[in-house]
């Protein structure tokens, strides 16, 4: 059958590469043109399966620790460099760096606001060089102890709740942010002191010497406690320096201080790690009445393709569309705190993964597409140009087709788009990522559940009279 289907892929392949706008389920006839258009539907089958890791290259961080009922434990930590602006030099005067300390800014979390956790931080003792060629730094089964000494005391330690009460609700409300602040001490303070002063500044010349010679960089995490996840998005380093200045005449030297942000940037190395409890999302992967979509970096949903079934019965068809509609389940656990719901999903070929979020590609709708969640459900349409985009791979290329057993396999990937504009109906995508916060769905399908149905239109030429 493989055999037969491999050497009929060239015709089929110039069959499938039309496209229609039609979006519709059932026959029609186009008068003009003398073409009958028919639709047909074929059943698919989905299974639930388990991500080990995600890739998470990203300017925001994640951080604290939840059990849900239904999920389990799942914990959120990250690592950071601080960006120091290439050429910048302190007051020619600095007499001293009085106090650091290390701010976490955010506007969202998920959880309880009331819970108390720990935060700690530790120094790197290891220098982590981001030239982009290692994309397992990105990874968020990132093994944060190859880079820090966890014998050696932390630099330093927080209570903290997600709902900030040393911070007013006016000033909240005024800001649009929360934030956690840590006191990293005296010592850590002299430290970035007499790294300034020594070898005439290069210590501070950019980012790089920075991090090689004064602050590898953080290693932040929670130890104690449970109840919230923090959504962060922008970290500083700030750094209270006192410094002498010239009083208005110019008779006497007046103290001045003032605060110096460092910030934790795109250009310098931030890795987010998620550790899942793995074992029971074991136990619901192997469910077969639906199938999950939890994130991040849990579980998301696969898609065997019925790609023979459909060139045998329209190998000699064009296909105009092919759409699929994956629904929501209601919910059946009771959560205080309910997960958010995944707002876009990402269909792409199982095989093709790795390469699109590593290389920070985008969605083309050619053969790789997304869709909102709208009215419980996602829908996908024009599929017509992957089918055609397979055929043509496989004519080219029929070694790799016979070798690869998921060369009709698609996933259903939680995403967060990135636009151009505050405006959702007029901006741009730009860019594509995994999504990150605490969301998750069940699906109608399994291997064992509701069918899902794929449907087709397609056209049959009439015969010349």
């Amino acid at each position: 059958m493989k055999l037969k289907f491999l050497a009929a892929i060239g015709f089929a392949a110039i069959l499938y590469s039309c496209d229609d706008t039609t979006t519709g389920i059932g026959d029609f006839v186009a008068e003009n043109d003398g073409i009958e258009a028919f639709s047909d539907s074929y059943d698919i089958s989905t299974r639930t399966i388990l991500l080990d890791s995600i890739f998470s290259r990203t300017s925001s961080a994640y951080l604290g620790r939840f059990t849900d009922p239904e999920y389990g434990t799942f914990s959120a930590e990250f690592l950071t460099q601080i960006n120091c602006p290439e050429g910048y030099e302190f007051p020619s005067t600095l007499q001293a760096i009085e106090e650091a300390t290390l701010v976490m800014y955010y506007n969202s979390y998920y959880g309880d606001s009331l819970a108390t956790m720990r935060v700690q931080v530790d120094t790197l003792n290891q220098v982590i060089n981001d030239d982009g060629s290692d994309k397992r730094l990105y990874y968020t089964s990132l093994d944060p102890t190859a880079y820090y000494d966890k014998n050696k005391p932390a630099l330093a330690q927080k209570y903290y709740a997600a709902h900030n009460h040393t911070m007013s609700d006016s000033l909240r409300n005024a800001v649009g942010y929360s934030s956690i602040t840590l006191d990293l001490g005296e010592g850590f303070s002299n430290h970035l002191y007499e790294k300034y002063m020594e070898n005439n500044h290069q210590n501070f010349k950019d980012a790089q010497a920075f991090i090689n010679n004064v602050l590898k960089g953080f290693y932040i995490h929670t130890n104690q406690g449970e109840g919230s996840i923090l959504y962060i998005s922008d970290i500083k380093l700030l750094m209270k320096i006192r410094y002498t200045t010239k009083n208005s005449a110019g008779t006497a030297d007046s103290i001045v201080r003032g605060y110096i942000p460092f910030p934790a940037t795109k250009e310098v190395f931030m890795s987010t790690r998620f550790d899942n409890d793995k074992s029971v999302l074991k136990q619901l992967a192997a469910e077969k009445e639906h199938t999950y979509l939890k994130t991040p970096a849990g579980l998301c949903t696969e898609i065997t393709l019925p790609l023979e079934e459909l060139y045998n019965d329209h190998k000699t068809d064009t296909l105009n569309s092919v759409s699929l509609t994956f629904t929501r389940l209601r919910e059946t656990t009771e959560r205080t705190y309910p997960m958010g719901i995944p707002g876009t999903l990402l269909l792409i070929r199982k095989s093709e993964v790795k390469d699109f979020f590593e290389g920070g590609k985008l969605y083309d709708n050619q053969t790789t597409f997304c869709a909102d969640y709208t009215s419980n459900s996602y829908t996908f349409s024009k599929l017509n140009r992957l089918i055609s985009h397979i055929f043509t791979e496989i004519e080219n290329n029929p070694d790799t087709y016979n070798q690869d057993p998921d060369w009709n396999k698609i996933l259903l990937i939680p995403v967060k788009k990135e636009l151009d504009g505050s405006n959702s109906s007029t901006a741009t995508v730009i860019g594509v990522s995994n999504d990150m916060e605490v969301n998750s769905a069940r699906l109608i399908g399994g291997e064992e559940g509701e069918k899902i149905q794929m449907n087709v239109i397609y056209t049959q030429p009439k015969n010349p009279k």
